[in-house]
């Protein structure tokens, strides 16, 4: 009687194993960046090719507050040389500060002896997007010495400005003689257009020691400096004080290319680093982030030029 009770459990236990349910798991690699930082999504679904037939959730380009950079190809799990399911990872990052939940996808699976359809969600992520972390260390930080006020005579101060006014009224009066005499023989000087002051300054940075600490600071100072000059001649707005969150937004609203973006977000980020946390980049990532200001530049300049020529080709009436 015993041997016909396990034989019957035994073959239950058969049958549940060939009718497993499948299972969806959802992760991703954080849950906090900074404004323009990449995380990746990982989709995976466990089941039976042989007992179920999967519709793979399409992700669209542009979600609620976040944004598509790359899809991984789907592969599949393997157990033992044999499939077992379905695994997809997604690249996103987001432009827009706050704390954000990623959605949930539709995973819907239908099995081959069966009518009954499986609809499977995938899990909603929270995610945080700051423009820089918080110092959660409350370190108290040094406090500078007291120092020694000196006292000087203001009749020093009254004689001085008094001798810088006199010089300054005889350089204007020496000036604007100069300049009537010699106004019909000063040429006229070419400015130099925003661009190609970015481009000779890019060049210049070629000159630098990517390997030596000094050098790395200064490139990586100038190639922020280069940009935001840019795009300040090009925005008609002083961009020179701005963060990297600030300029990044800048460029997502005016510019909506996700691969520049991407590159740009890289790039200001590796200087931050540079600047700040006195970060040593490889003498290859300080070249590639030379070379992305650079394409940015050029994608900004050939995107305008673009829009200039549609407008002087189809002028309005």
């Amino acid at each position: 009687m015993r041997i016909f009770f396990l034989t019957g459990m035994l073959a239950c236990f058969s049958f549940l194993l060939s009718v497993a349910q499948p299972e969806l798991k959802t992760a991703v690699d954080k849950n906090e960046i900074l404004i323009g930082d990449q995380f990746t999504l990982k989709i995976e679904a466990d089941f039976s090719p042989e007992d179920y037939k999967i519709t793979w959730p399409v992700v669209p380009d542009s979600l609620s507050h976040f944004e598509v950079v790359n899809r991984g190809k789907i592969d599949s799990l393997y157990n033992d040389s044999r499939i077992t399911g379905l695994a997809q990872t997604i690249t996103l990052t987001s432009f827009d500060s706050g704390q954000w939940v990623l959605p949930s996808f539709l995973v819907s699976l239908v099995p081959v002896r069966d009518d009954t359809m499986y609809n499977l969600f995938t899990d909603s992520m929270p995610i945080t997007v700051s423009f820089s972390t918080a110092d959660t260390t409350h370190q108290l930080r040094d406090i500078k010495p007291i120092r020694e006020v000196e006292t000087i005579n203001p009749l020093w101060y009254w004689i001085g400005a008094g001798v810088l006014l006199i010089l300054l009224i005889v350089f204007i009066t020496w000036f604007y003689k100069y300049w009537r005499k010699n106004k019909t023989s000063v040429p006229l000087r070419v400015r130099t257009s925003s661009y190609d002051e970015a481009m000779k300054e890019l060049e210049k940075l070629k000159g630098y020691d990517l390997s030596l600490p000094a050098d790395i600071k200064i490139v990586h100072t100038k190639l922020a400096e280069i940009l935001k000059r840019f795009l300040s001649h090009r925005q008609g707005n002083n961009y020179l004080n701005k963060t990297t969150g600030d300029v990044l937004i800048l460029l997502r609203d005016h510019f909506p290319d996700k691969n520049m973006l991407a590159k740009a977000a890289a790039s200001l980020r590796c200087g931050d680093a540079v600047k700040f946390a006195k970060y040593l980049p490889p003498v290859g990532e300080s070249e590639e982030c030379l070379l992305s200001v650079k394409e940015i530049i050029n994608g900004i300049q050939q995107t305008q030029a673009h829009v200039a020529s549609s407008v002087t080709v189809n002028p309005k009436k």
